[in-house]
């Protein structure tokens, strides 16, 4: 079922679809972990049921099924991938189990990063240029768009622009402003944004969690509510307020050495994670934020932690984002050595 943050974006979609207002082309615009590639996905889905009446794909006829099953012979999908992800096939998919599976983009072991490749853009005007095994159409998804190189933009600019009659192409990127001008031109465009906070912690809600734990979760994942429930099902919001307890205990002149151990047991991305987002909390409550809006810090946290000085926290959020954009480099210390130097820091008095 489609989440409910997304659901008027795909009533819109469907709408023009049925009004026959919709160009044979669509963009989605969305931040990672917006659900560009579901909503992507269940528009394909619609586009090829063959009883689309009721707005919503069927689930019934043959291409629903089809679909379902991971088969569908009118829809595919182009991965952003590695050269020799693409020279393995691995660069075009039918099935959209895999699509929701993907890896997010980052520089691999190797140094290099994944994108929509030239050659596989070549190979995806092949199959556009196909007739339709159905009849009802084709439908096909460009994931990570915004990584294309301008030469493969350039190679699908005529097919994007004028797809061939019955024939879908939707592209997912992180923004409008990342496409080219004459990408974004002719096409259908939906641009998501994050869930709110009520439609979130409902969802949570749905999911078995709520209370402080809901709000911890997505404060964690920065609003991103399937992010918050993968997290809270590891039981990372539970070590992330049980860290924060540590680091107030050793301030307080306890040894520091049961907290680096328990920061030491997380993978470094996750360290990161809870770090940073404590860091963020901190400066917004010298900001002047309610305590209630700050949900790892409680009253005891707040009056320790604060004393930490501002340019001490700006300069550690500034080397915790660097550590989240290349977390597979992290130093297995980094963290670590930062969480301890603040200890120090506190348990000598810091000043606001």
């Amino acid at each position: 079922m489609l989440k409910p943050w997304l659901s008027p974006s795909f009533a819109d979609f469907s709408t023009a679809c049925l009004q026959g207002r919709l160009p044979g082309s669509v963009i989605i615009a969305g931040s990672s972990g917006s659900g560009c590639m579901e909503l992507a996905l269940e528009c394909a889905r619609f586009y090829l049921c063959e009883h689309q009446e009721g707005g919503r794909p069927c689930g019934s006829c043959a291409s629903c099924r089809s679909f379902a099953a991971g088969a569908h012979p009118d829809f595919i999908m182009l991965r952003s991938s590695l050269k020799e992800e693409a020279d393995a096939g691995l660069d075009l998919v039918t099935n959209p189990a895999l699509a929701l599976s993907d890896p997010e983009l980052q520089v691999t072991d190797s140094g290099n990063r994944r994108s929509v490749r030239i050659d596989s853009i070549r190979k995806l005007i092949d199959w556009i240029g196909l007739s339709p095994a159905y009849g009802r159409g084709k439908a096909c998804i460009i994931n990570d768009a915004h990584t294309m190189p301008e030469g493969a933009a350039n190679s699908i600019l005529k097919s994007f622009e004028e797809p061939p009659p019955h024939t879908l192409i939707i592209m997912t990127a992180k923004s409008l402003e990342s496409l080219l001008p004459t990408i974004i031109s002719r096409a259908y465009k939906i641009t998501l944004k994050e869930a709110s906070l009520n439609v979130a912690e409902g969802y949570l809600g749905g999911m078995g969690f709520s209370g402080r734990a809901s709000m911890v979760g997505l404060a964690l994942a920065r609003q991103d509510p399937d992010k918050a429930v993968q997290l809270l099902q590891e039981g990372i919001d539970k070590k992330a307020q049980r860290i924060i307890s540590l680091l107030c205990t050793a301030v307080q002149g306890g040894a520091d050495g049961e907290l680096i151990d328990e920061l030491a047991a997380l993978a470094p991305a996750i360290q990161v994670m809870i770090l940073g987002e404590l860091v963020r909390e901190l400066l917004k409550y010298k900001a002047g934020f309610a305590l209630a809006t700050l949900p790892l810090l409680d009253e005891q946290s707040a009056a320790l932690l604060v004393r930490l000085p501002a340019e001490h926290l700006f300069t550690a959020l500034s080397s915790l984002d660097q550590f989240a954009v290349s977390a597979s480099y992290i130093p297995p210390r980094a963290p670590l050595a930062l969480l301890r130097a603040w200890v120090q820091a506190l348990a000598k008095g810091g000043h606001k």
